[in-house]
């Protein structure tokens, strides 16, 4: 059950976390994005639009700023102003710059296969995540619109308590997942200061976080030598704060946020959350001053706001 008044016991004393409603009248909303303007967008998975959400409140009503999308999935604003979105379900990646229907925005990289997170990583490159089947994914470098490999072999495990989110009919497996970096927090040096890495993958039904150097590799080779969280549940979206260098985890099916500081290696399995019972917790963000944490809740069809959870 959700509480507004949250008391999380951390290092010997007692902080508290105030939770409300931030933005909600929402269809299943999975992942946000800060526009270079200023904007917060959210993607309503099941409906195709992606809204304007940045004075929050009763959404039932909003216009959407884009519509008509396959299975809309991660957003990421370029260094140059556009904003980009994957399409899941359509395979490809759109240009959503200038808003309006899918058939009118232009296409940035198409025959993608399931293409899911989207994130630039610490030298720039443009990052996407990629399911093939069968258990299996990859990451890979958007070049020109191509797809270059540059992470092999990642597991992409199937995400219980996500098939209302996903059309049945369309594969004949479910949508597995595993999320890199949901979000540009890897251009951060405060994150990995004195280690060689340029973004970190998340993979969600093995409750790990591995950092990964600039050539890639193979997930096999990477994972035992560079996995600096463990023992998390199930994990969504991440992002670092925007001034302590503290990565926050969503963990869908606990309804939890997870505190991760990404300059040592260890479990987290004991570790309280820092705010808890938000239903699906899918993705997380916060507000530019850094005081306030958003999470889309698809289950609750509600972006959350989340207030003294650091210090």
């Amino acid at each position: 059950m959700l509480k507004e008044v949250q008391e999380v016991k951390v290092g010997g004393r007692t902080r508290r976390v105030y939770v409300r409603p931030f933005a909600w009248n929402l269809h299943a909303p999975t992942h946000m994005e800060w526009t270079p303007d200023g904007r917060l967008l959210v993607v309503e998975r099941t409906t195709g639009k992606v809204k304007d959400v940045t004075k929050g409140g009763d959404m039932e009503e909003a216009k959407p700023f884009a519509w008509g999308l396959q299975g809309p999935s991660s957003m990421c604003p370029l260094p140059d102003g556009r904003i980009l979105i994957t399409e899941f379900w359509g395979g490809r990646i759109r240009d959503i710059s200038v808003g309006g229907p899918s058939e009118k925005l232009a296409i940035y990289a198409e025959d993608l296969s399931k293409p899911y997170s989207l994130a630039l990583d610490a030298l720039g490159r443009l990052l996407v995540t990629e399911h093939l089947g069968h258990g299996v994914g990859r990451i890979s470098i958007l070049a020109s619109g191509k797809a270059v490999p540059l992470v092999q072999g990642v597991p992409s495990v199937e995400t219980p308590g996500f098939e209302g989110y996903t059309p049945p009919h369309a594969w004949p497996d479910r949508w597995e997942g595993f999320v890199a970096g949901c979000g540009k927090w890897g251009t951060d040096p405060k994150v990995f200061p004195d280690r060689p890495y340029v973004f970190a993958v998340s993979i969600g039904g093995l409750g790990l976080i591995v950092g990964v150097p600039e050539d890639g590799g193979h997930y096999e080779a990477l994972a035992p030598e560079h996995t600096f969280a463990r023992g998390l549940g199930w994990t969504g979206g991440m992002i670092a704060h925007p001034f302590d260098g503290m990565l926050y985890v969503t963990q869908p099916l606990q309804g939890e946020i997870r505190a991760i500081n990404p300059r040592e290696s260890r479990n987290y399995r004991f570790d309280p959350p820092v705010v808890s019972g938000i239903p699906m917790a899918s993705c997380v963000r916060f507000t530019p001053d850094g005081e306030k944490m958003l999470v889309c809740s698809p289950q609750s069809g509600a972006i959350w706001q989340v207030e003294g959870f650091s210090d």
